[in-house]
């Protein structure tokens, strides 16, 4: 409840701001509108043929560039097909989570005073504007009708974030810490990742130590590769200082846990000549609290509750090493334990690095929303992400680890 009535309020206001200073309803189409909703990026497109539905995109950590540039052949492929489209780029860069979804929610209120109001309305968000869009429809149900979500970190922020604190004491242990850079639980809020943490990491990438980083935090192995090693760290470390800042202190903790690792896991590091009981024990003797008011801004923006009353699809690929597939496996619990799980479908593809959708299986999501909005009914998998298009019916997400 804490965040409803400031969006809210800021909607009712940047919705009379536009009225008044973007100008009148467009009474022609097709329109493709530029503009800023006080001083954020934002653009609508309407074909001539506008079928009624609006899909409201939201954007992934670091996307840059005009609103609605990423992958301009889907925005095409939907324009042909009567959709009407609209993103805002967020207020600044970084963990924006609060004020893209503030943006998003203004500029979905806008587009009514500038287009008309739309006869369905879907959020269509990808990696961090995918756990934007699942938070969204769960706070505002009377303004979407529906979210598709593209691999979201769904277990929400105050968990991706500790599991990037596993991340960053398996890093230590395995690597060594440089103190200038803070503490694994507590990083300086103005550590640059590109200067003080890339230059080191850069030499270290192709080192076996890697492979007890990812098995001691359940990441897929199969686009485990070097670069993605440092995006994942860079997640870890980069993104969760400027969330720290952001915060207002430390967000991610780790009390209570105990980090393990199978028996074959042992042999197969061993076999590399890692000796993971020592790095185990040296990980279970780090333990690091958050700060309260900072942890509780992570869980505002966002902690999704499964309070569903409108449809979500979710989709992911199998080898994602950033929002690992076990995000699937927590926001499923999560959904079920609200008794919702008939308003949620996840579908899968295998292998793959994060995010990493053909434009015909990112429009097979928004295809199947249209379709179960329309008829009420769940879409069946077999028709809208048949494995023909590469989909994976027999997928089943790993569990949360902890």
């Amino acid at each position: 409840m804490k965040i409803r009535m400031p969006i809210v309020v800021f909607v009712l206001i940047l919705t009379t701001f536009v009225s008044l200073r973007a100008g009148q309803s467009v009474k022609s189409l097709p329109a493709d509108l530029l503009g800023e909703l006080e001083g954020v990026p934002y653009r609508i497109l309407v074909p001539e043929n506008w079928n009624g539905t609006l899909l409201v995109y939201a954007h992934g950590y670091g996307e840059s560039g005009p609103p609605l540039a990423p992958k301009a052949a889907d925005v095409d492929a939907l324009l042909a097909e009567g959709y009407a489209m609209a993103a805002s780029n967020f207020a600044g860069t970084g963990w924006t989570v609060k004020e893209g979804m503030q943006n998003t929610v203004a500029l979905t209120a806008a587009f009514r005073g500038m287009i008309g109001n739309p006869k369905t309305t879907i959020l269509w968000g990808k990696s961090m504007g995918g756990l934007m869009a699942l938070g969204m429809i769960e706070k505002f149900p009377g303004l979407y009708d529906g979210a598709v979500a593209i691999c979201p970190p769904a277990a929400g922020t105050p968990r991706r974030f500790d599991q990037g604190l596993d991340i960053t004491i398996a890093y230590a242990v395995a690597f060594g810490w440089d103190m200038a850079w803070g503490t694994p639980g507590d990083l300086r809020d103005d550590l640059d990742f590109s200067t003080e943490v890339a230059p080191i990491v850069k030499g270290q990438l192709t080192d076996d130590r890697w492979e007890f980083i990812r098995r001691v935090n359940g990441i897929p192995p199969d686009s485990y590769v070097p670069a993605n090693r440092a995006l994942s760290l860079y997640f870890a470390m980069g993104v969760r200082a400027e969330l720290e800042s952001r915060a207002g202190g430390p967000v991610a903790e780790n009390i209570g846990r105990v980090y393990t690792l199978t028996q074959q896991d042992k042999e197969a590091l061993a076999a590399m000549g890692i000796r993971a009981d020592l790095l185990l024990d040296q990980m279970n003797l780090m333990k690091y609290a958050a700060e309260r008011s900072a942890r509780n801004y992570a869980s505002r923006y966002v902690n999704p509750s499964g309070l569903l009353d409108r449809p979500v699809i979710t989709m992911h690929t199998e080898g994602d090493p950033v929002a690992t597939p076990s995000n699937e496996g927590a926001y499923r619990a999560t959904v079920e334990q609200q008794g919702n799980e008939d308003l949620l479908l996840q579908q899968f593809v295998p292998k793959g690095a994060h995010c990493t959708f053909t434009s015909a299986q990112e429009l097979a999501g928004i295809d199947a929303m249209v379709e179960w909005l329309k008829t009420g009914i769940r879409p069946d998998p077999a028709i809208f992400f048949p494995t023909t298009l590469g989909f994976d019916p027999f997928y089943v997400p790993p569990p949360w680890p902890w």
